[in-house]
């Protein structure tokens, strides 16, 4: 990265660098868009040693990280990793005269992004935001008392600008919600000076964009007052359905175009997290009353939850951000309502977490590592599909986990296109001796090599339920029934599903952005040149047009490299 900027490396290149993944650069320019990746774990684990000045707090620090998924994932991402250190001081301490900190916020550790951003915020309140206002063992309450109206105005400026994608603002931007750039400065708001034509003009934004719709997440949480109110605001966010009836100042004048929807789905996360703070009483101090029937509301939104996944075709992507939010609610009555309409999940060729991929997320009221994961909704789906998401033997280890629960229901499972290796092969074959759910089990282009197959044969002659397998030709001996596709051209199914895909990307050429999916066509490629020429028929015609489609594509990729 420091080469790219100081120009050694590509000096004829343009070059843009930007933190905000929602930025709407101007692709047409450049020819390859690459993510900067973060952390690896031993870094998180270094990064945690030196966040701290205490070893012992760091340690504690770090184990509890590593101990639950939800905190972990985001850990690998520097500013989050930091964003969680800071919320974890509050908890973690081996001083005697600090006792009064963890006291002070009367709450467990953060298990949730939301728990965690909320933590994050009431330190950098308590210890900054205030000036000195409040001592060490002041309650929760008396410090959100004292900040509420600060807290409320940057709410409504963060809310109201999200719904316009705006993450910039001048004074005058501030002043039309009263925040003071002096006040918040340092605290919220980084100082920034824009060059506008051939002036400079002084422009403030949120130090992350997260942090704009955390707060806008909160805002949302204390002006919403009654059920009708809060399911209207998730019908707008979700789905784009304008409120009806609605007099609570999040759903007035609304400035937010349908196809901008995606935009909002960590802010909706994050709503849902501070709406479970609201009716645990975690905001007492910020508000003064409960909304309408709220012991009823957990389960009214249940019934929100299971109608979008039982009457909506849902986008894959809407799909997964409802599941966060069910997570970040975190309550059982609400997920149990949910969760039996839940039995299809497609998240092939996403940008999605392994972790999360298994679904841990979702269902289970207690946070997941991997020794809980049989516990997981992942086992309450009928068909999953994980093609093409660059997971790797631990992805493996989790969905053996669940495999071998005796609740699992899965019946397919498509794990293609994933670097599963060796390791990962022989988890799966010894989840499946045991497993009599699933049928049909994808694994071509996955990195089992000879060696992930070593227990195969033994493992899967147990198995009474697979019908389908692409792997393999050893079994046929002991299992005669067992339908073995060696190759994804042997079956018309495979091959229809690859050029469904393939259909996807050329008709979304930015797809073609992504180094994944780029590789996952060369190794498809190879897949029909192994195969070789076929007999007329069905499969061979699917097989060629599967194979010119890819030839064009990847073509078309090369050219757009070269400036063409």
């Amino acid at each position: 990265m420091v080469a790219l900027i100081k120009g050694s490396l590509l000096p004829e290149a343009s070059v843009i660098i930007t933190t905000r993944p929602s930025t709407e650069a101007p692709k047409r320019f450049f020819q390859r868009c690459c993510v900067v990746l973060g952390f690896e774990e031993d870094q998180v684990k270094e990064y945690t040693t030196k966040f701290y000045k205490d070893s012992e707090v760091a340690q504690k620090v770090y184990d509890y990280i590593v101990n639950n998924d939800n905190l972990f994932v985001l850990s690998f991402i520097p500013l989050y990793c930091y964003i969680i250190c800071t919320a974890m001081a509050e908890f973690f301490s081996s001083q005697p005269n600090n006792a009064g900190e963890s006291k002070s916020l009367e709450l467990s550790p953060p298990r949730t992004v939301s728990e965690v951003y909320f933590c994050y915020l009431f330190t950098a309140v308590k210890h900054h935001g205030l000036k000195g206002r409040t001592e060490r063992s002041t309650p929760r309450s008396e410090v959100l008392s004292l900040a509420k109206q600060q807290l409320m105005k940057l709410g409504k400026l963060a809310y109201e600008n999200l719904l316009q994608k705006k993450i910039l603002f001048d004074k005058a931007d501030l002043e039309n919600y009263g925040v003071t750039p002096a006040d918040v400065q340092s605290t919220f708001l980084c100082h920034i000076l824009q060059p506008i034509k051939e002036e400079t003009v002084e422009m403030f934004s949120f130090f992350h964009l997260t942090v704009q719709e955390h707060l806008a997440a909160l805002y949302c949480a204390i002006n919403l007052s009654s059920q009708d109110d809060i399911i209207q605001a998730l019908d707008f966010w979700c789905f784009g359905v304008r409120p009806s009836s609605s007099t609570a100042p999040p759903l007035q004048n609304l400035h937010l175009s349908v196809d901008k929807l995606e935009s909002l789905q960590m802010f909706t996360r994050f709503f849902m997290g501070m709406l479970r703070a609201r009716l645990s009483g975690h905001l007492e101090g910020l508000v003064h009353s409960p909304i309408e029937q709220e012991d009823s509301i957990p389960n009214r939104l249940g019934l929100w939850f299971r109608d979008q996944f039982k009457t909506r075709e849902l986008e894959n992507q809407v799909a997964l951000n409802l599941l966060h939010c069910l997570m970040e609610f975190h309550m059982k009555e609400t997920t149990s309502f949910a969760a039996p309409e839940i039995t299809k999940l497609n998240l092939s060729v996403m940008d999605v977490n392994p972790a999360f991929c298994l679904m841990h997320a979702g269902m289970d009221p207690n946070p997941l590592t991997c020794k809980t994961a049989k516990n997981n909704v992942n086992q309450k789906f009928l068909s999953f599909s994980l093609r093409y998401n660059c997971l790797d033997k631990q992805a493996a280890i989790l969905e053996s986990a669940i495999l071998k629960s005796n609740e699992c229901q899965v019946k397919k499972l498509f794990m293609c296109g994933n670097n599963l290796g060796p390791e990962g092969g022989l988890e799966l074959w010894n989840a499946l001796e045991n497993n009599n759910t699933v049928e049909e089990l994808y694994l071509d282009i996955t990195g089992i090599t000879e060696r992930g197959t070593e227990n195969i044969v033994n493992c899967l002659s147990k198995n009474t339920s697979l019908k389908t397998l692409t792997r393999l030709k050893e079994l046929e001996k002991r299992r005669p029934e067992l339908r073995i596709i060696a190759n994804f051209v042997d079956d018309l199914g495979l091959l229809q599903a690859y050029l469904d895909w393939v259909e996807e990307i050329r008709t979304d050429r930015d797809q073609m952005d992504s180094v994944k999916n780029a590789d996952a066509l060369q190794s498809v490629l190879r897949g029909l040149q192994v195969a070789g020429t076929m007999e007329k028929g069905a499969n061979a015609e699917k097989a060629k047009e599967l194979q010119t489609k890819i030839e064009e594509l990847l073509n078309y990729s090369t050219e757009v490299i070269r400036g063409k």
